[in-house]
């Protein structure tokens, strides 16, 4: 090794020269380096490349019932981590219905899409953490310091979109062999003891079909798709703080209704408990009907369902505006009160206090407006007990799932003027949970078989 790096340093030296007498000088020697080893890495993956089989296989190969003749070799460039590399492999071809090329070594490496594996997974764990743009940018600043054989905008999409389709279909299958199969799906991470379950949805714009106007111009409408996200998260405890909060926390999401959804979200609950029915599963939601339905199909007996004690909050503030009007002294007096009640999980108190209020006013309006909040708070106050859920160290606030809204999904799908076609919205929905749950090195592994 130390031969090896003496060879490296040397040829170092004479590329790039070493004259290191302050901090400018010490900064460009180690972006030279870069450079250096950038370009050796290059150097390095051609000569692999040429040393590789060419995947012939015989004058004669069936595939998929299709008899394949060899026709001859042919070479490709193909983006790899570093850059450009050349590769021959064997070509063959079927006149058969459904036949035509084939290069057998292209499906064993996975590069039919003309990129390795490993410029594939880089690459995505740049641009599913940041603007394509400014993905690119810094993915060519690490990985193309000399700015050759730079990536394009079109060629990243392609790439997110086909590795997003891989990891839906992975998580396709997992869902079959829960649901279908009846089997378990293997464990990772798991929770042993108390597990928190928190559901949501957010918005996201996307380009709808398109359509021609009267004068002829075409146009794509924006629309907006509904997001769900689910958070599934270890409960710690804050001594400091005395409150509850969720940690190492996995995700899922999908465009999709809210029953396939909840298949999404079961395995993943599946694969974090170590046994279902033996965690304590604490489930936290806004007041969303069709989240509180689902998650009683989902939970195992003696599991906890919480009202998100901040989205009741916000009920009280606005009732508390109609009331007596936005940051008045009474606003602040009653909002106030009435939290405290509800901490101290004191709903029926509260709702007692309501009912009289409803009585008293006389416009209909405002007596429909308590109503409402009458229905809503009754309809939750089994899930308002917040005074029992702070006494068993649970979290009674669901911002695990609200920051998995606007950090998961909002910081990299909803900045400012991105529209997102249906296929590349599925796809980044798919790296952004990988990546989230920092499984994306496991889940991209799992997925190499299905590379296209």
């Amino acid at each position: 090794m130390d031969s090896l790096v003496t060879q490296i340093l040397e040829n170092f030296k004479a590329a790039y020269g070493l004259k290191i007498t302050d901090s400018s000088d010490m900064f460009l020697t180690e972006k030279n380096l870069l450079e250096f080893l950038m370009r050796l890495g290059r150097a390095t993956m051609g000569a692999v490349f040429e040393q590789l089989d060419t995947g012939y296989e015989g004058a004669v190969i069936r595939k998929d019932a299709r008899k394949y003749k060899f026709v001859g070799y042919r070479r490709t460039s193909l983006h790899g981590l570093f850059g450009m590399v050349e590769y021959r492999r064997a070509y063959y071809f079927s006149k058969q219905e459904g036949g035509g090329g084939y290069f057998p070594q292209d499906e064993k490496l996975g590069i039919q899409m003309r990129h390795t594996p490993g410029c594939q997974y880089f690459l995505s764990s740049f641009t599913g953490r940041e603007a394509y743009q400014k993905s690119l940018d810094r993915f060519h600043e690490i990985f193309r310091p000399d700015a050759t054989e730079l990536i394009s905008l079109r060629k990243s999409l392609d790439m997110d979109a086909e590795l997003g389709e891989r990891l839906e279909g992975l998580r396709q299958e997992e869902i079959a062999q829960v649901f279908d199969k009846r089997q378990l799906i293997a464990k990772e991470n798991v929770i042993k003891e108390r597990m928190a379950v928190s559901v949501d949805a957010t918005k996201l714009r996307q380009r709808g079909e398109e359509e021609r106007s009267v004068d002829g111009k075409r146009t794509c409408p924006t629309v907006w798709r509904d997001v769900k996200v689910g958070a599934v998260s270890s409960i710690g405890w804050d001594e400091k703080q005395q409150e509850a909060f969720c940690t190492a926390s996995s995700y899922v999401s999908g465009i999709e209704h809210a029953d396939e959804f909840f298949k999404r979200l079961t395995v993943e609950v599946q694969r974090r408990a170590e046994d279902v029915k033996k965690t304590r599963l604490v489930f936290l939601a806004d007041g969303a009907k069709w989240i509180w339905d689902r998650f009683v199909e989902l939970a195992p007996p003696n599991s906890t369902f919480i009202l998100d004690f901040y989205h009741a909050c916000e009920h009280v503030s606005e009732l508390c505006k109609k009331l007596y009007g936005e940051q008045t002294p009474e606003y602040w007096k009653h909002f106030k009160a009435w939290k405290t009640t509800l901490w101290e999980g004191k709903v029926e108190t509260f709702l007692q206090e309501l009912h009289v209020i409803r009585d008293m006013v006389e416009h209909r309006d405002y007596r429909d407006l308590i109503q409402g909040q009458i229905d809503y708070f009754t309809d939750n106050k089994e899930r308002m007990q917040y005074d029992v859920y702070r006494g068993a160290r649970l979290p009674i606030g669901s911002g695990t799932i609200e920051s998995a809204c606007k950090n998961v999904i909002a910081g990299r799908m909803k900045q400012g003027g991105m529209t997102w076609s249906e296929t590349g919205a599925d796809g980044m929905l798919q790296i952004r949970s990988s990546i989230a749950s920092g499984r994306h090195l496991q889940d991209f592994l799992a997925t190499l078989d299905r590379a296209a």
